[in-house]
């Protein structure tokens, strides 16, 4: 019925903080968070991260004791060239829930998305090529969340030799880079996550 949906939206941003760190669950002196909006530019934070590493930005305190996640989540995310030339494959973004007995869960993927992206190195300027890929997931069957769990964001990718999604060596992904910088011009991870509150 019209009227009657108290869906909440919310968008986030994903930043690692050097100096701010939580224990939840198997988080363990966390550093990267979901953040409602950017630090002041004086905050000490990590730029970028090696983009093959898996990515987990938490989302560390309570949004209601008791709440849902429906609707269409949506946001993008950023990689880079850092170095050299350097290739980008596929990309998984997934929204997760820590439990309380420390377990967690995928609730809703982006599935990999294959990209096949070469991005190049500007030795001169020692600037690399950024690209931003956009994602939507449709969430409609709810899940439920309390009090005792956290959810957050997973950000995973593979790179090649932009010949397929073959494994690649370490040489050929020590150059790309997942962008979480602590700067709301560039919104290196967004996402839009509604609720029902």
């Amino acid at each position: 019925m019209a009227g009657n949906d108290s869906r909440y939206y919310e968008t986030f941003y994903g930043v690692h903080l050097d100096d701010w760190t939580v224990d939840w669950g198997t988080f363990a002196d966390h550093h990267k968070f979901l953040t409602e909006e950017y630090l002041s530019d004086g905050c000490s934070c990590a730029t970028s991260s090696s983009a093959t590493n898996t990515h987990k930005f938490l989302y560390p305190e309570h949004l209601k004791k008791d709440y849902f996640i429906e609707g269409t989540i949506k946001g993008h995310v950023t990689f880079a060239a850092s170095g050299a030339t350097s290739y980008i494959c596929a990309y998984r973004v997934t929204v997760c829930k820590m439990h309380e007995d420390t377990t967690d869960s995928e609730l809703f993927t982006t599935g990999w998305r294959t990209v096949n992206k070469t991005l190049t190195w500007d030795s001169t300027y020692d600037i690399g090529e950024e690209i931003v890929f956009p994602f939507r997931i449709d969430a409609w069957e709810k899940e439920h969340l309390t009090e005792y769990e956290r959810f957050y964001l997973k950000v995973e990718s593979t790179c090649s030799d932009n010949s397929g999604c073959s494994s690649c060596t370490d040489s050929e992904c020590d150059d790309t880079v997942l962008w979480h910088s602590n700067d709301a011009t560039w919104q290196d991870i967004k996402i839009e996550i509604p609720f029902l509150l």
